[in-house]
């Protein structure tokens, strides 16, 4: 009769952990509000198991990893806006996830705050402003091949904070968001950082990754785009020497390339872009902090 109350003891105790694991708990993790320029954290977490975690910002749809972390299971994302395009005002984002074979959706807003970028004058050769004629259609197939790049959504995650730093030392000579005047013609706010570098100094990869495009461009002379999942790309322009080529696989720290001054410049130095969804961002803040301290600044909401 013991043996029996046992088993029952036994069925029962199963019974209930089967139902307490079957049952989820989901949130969604973003930021009220936000500087525009500025890279901000969002994440997906879970009790139990998803699949097909998305995050839609800024009209990208942005395919994101399933990680064992936060309450059992955490999907990170990285996203922002670009100071050359992106007004201030309330955006929406979009979180979707399938679970226990249904798909779940969370929305919110984000304000994008404005933020005060210094202006800069410039002066560079006139061609760097005006191409002449018979640069255009070289403009203009890079322009295509930077765009195709920048469009690249992968998974899994090779990104993690902190990221590397690219140089060694970093020390600005012309910061993320600039509103740039070269020779006395305004042209779009400045799309990231600007490093002090002797030509030839060692480049560092930030993350891990895939070389997405590599070459001598005419503005940003040498350039290598690096994709690390998750709509995670990072930049490097004005190099005076490659040492990657397109599709070869990156490691965090690698070196990559030697800082020069090709291109539209006024004197060496690396030139350092973050690009998130296909938002240029600034690069530098991230260089502190992690993932899980950005989280810190979001507002979780409960999916189910």
């Amino acid at each position: 009769m013991i043996k029996i109350k046992k088993l029952y003891a036994a069925i029962l105790f199963l019974l209930l952990l089967t139902a307490k694991s079957s049952y989820a708990s989901s949130w969604v993790n973003f930021p009220a509000s936000w500087d525009i320029g500025q890279a901000f954290a969002v994440s997906v977490t879970s009790t139990a198991a998803y699949t097909n975690p998305i995050v839609t910002w800024m009209n990208r749809s942005i395919a994101l990893n399933v990680e064992q972390g936060g309450a059992g299971i955490i999907s990170y994302g990285l996203l922002g806006s670009d100071v050359r395009n992106v007004k201030p005002g309330t955006y929406k984002i979009l979180f979707e996830f399938i679970q226990g074979g249904k798909k779940y959706r969370a929305s919110g807003n984000i304000l994008l705050r404005a933020r005060q970028y210094p202006k800069e004058n410039l002066t560079v050769s006139p061609k760097m402003v005006n191409p002449p004629k018979k640069e255009m259609p070289r403009i203009r197939n890079e322009s295509k091949m930077i765009g195709a790049a920048l469009r690249t959504m992968t998974v899994p995650r090779k990104w993690t904070t902190p990221p590397q730093p690219p140089l060694s030392s970093i020390t600005l000579t012309s910061s993320y968001g600039k509103s740039r005047i070269y020779n006395g013609q305004p042209r779009a706010g400045h799309n990231g950082a600007d490093i002090r570098a002797v030509t030839g100094t060692n480049v560092r990869a930030p993350f891990a990754g895939t070389v997405l495009l590599a070459g001598f461009h005419y503005y940003a002379g040498g350039s290598v785009y690096i994709d690390s999942g998750n709509g995670v790309i990072t930049a490097f322009f004005h190099l005076s020497k490659i040492l990657v080529k397109k599709g070869d696989k990156i490691e965090k720290g690698q070196v990559i390339a030697k800082s020069g001054a090709t291109g539209r410049v006024t004197g060496p130095h690396l030139h350092y872009s973050l690009i998130l969804g296909g938002q240029f961002v600034d690069p530098i803040p991230l260089l502190s902090t992690s993932i899980t301290k950005m989280l810190k600044s979001g507002e979780p909401q409960q999916v189910n």
